[in-house]
């Protein structure tokens, strides 16, 4: 395990900082609340599994300073990305759960959101699902494994595209952040891909009834989601579903 004192003692100005609390373990990394001069920053680390889930963290700098350049974020304060080191300011606030997703209300904030962002001019790399779906079945192997990439591909055959655009791709409850004002933070899966594509993993990973996922998406267009807009819709998120049981099946191998 990397020592985050060591990590911060290589970062200039922050050779005093204190590592005050782990934030997270997760497959692909750790972080770290720090506190440095009266701010509070977090410490991210890589873990080796990173490289195998082909996250691009040069994709993922260029993304955080296009969203600062536009008022939706900090810029990095420190980013290496051979070294699997990544500092940022801490965004205050509480984290969303399932719960507020069930709220309409705030799921027109977050559609609201998600338009300021899908809006911005594309950065970082193009984002490919059905490429990651093949790079969990292969690691995963076996059967199952292959029939579910057979379902996620089956299902991606159907997906009318969209215009591309600057899309979060990881969007689930925890990333959605209620402070001052609404955040969304961990973009290490965003690049340029389908704006629906983000809808869906809003309506699918947090199973949304229909009435709801229909008023979330009209919010989203700014007008009354019609059959053809909810069909659309639809493809993504079986598609997602499909996707989201190989990444689950993938981190318990």
């Amino acid at each position: 395990m990397t020592d985050p004192r060591a990590v911060l003692g290589s970062i200039p100005g922050f050779g005093g900082a204190e590592p005050v609390s782990r934030r997270s373990d997760g497959p692909t990394n750790e972080s770290w609340l720090v506190e440095q001069g009266g701010e509070q920053f977090v410490l991210r680390l890589d873990k080796p599994e990173t490289a195998l889930l082909g996250l691009d963290r040069d994709s993922e700098k260029a993304v955080c300073e296009a969203l600062a350049a536009a008022g939706l974020g900090h810029p990095p304060v420190h980013f290496d990305p051979d070294a699997g080191v990544y500092l940022r300011r801490y965004v205050p606030g509480r984290s969303w759960t399932m719960q507020d997703l069930q709220s309409p209300g705030k799921l027109e904030r977050l559609a609201e959101l998600l338009r300021r962002v899908h809006a911005l001019p594309p950065a970082g790399q193009k984002f490919k699902p059905l490429k990651a779906a093949g790079r969990y079945a292969r690691q995963i192997g076996g059967a199952d494994a292959g029939n579910l990439f057979l379902e996620a591909a089956t299902a991606y055959a159907l997906i009318e595209p969209g215009t591309p655009a600057l899309c979060h791709n990881d969007l689930f409850c925890g990333n959605v952040i209620e402070g001052e004002e609404l955040s969304l933070i961990d973009w290490e899966y965003a690049g340029i891909g389908d704006p629906f594509f983000d809808l869906a993993v809003v309506v699918r990973h947090h199973d949304l009834e229909d009435e709801l996922a229909r008023h979330f998406l009209g919010a989203y267009l700014g007008k009354k989601a019609r059959k053809k807009d909810m069909a659309r819709l639809e493809k993504q998120c079986r598609f997602y579903g499909a996707l989201l049981k190989l990444w689950n099946l993938r981190i318990k191998t």
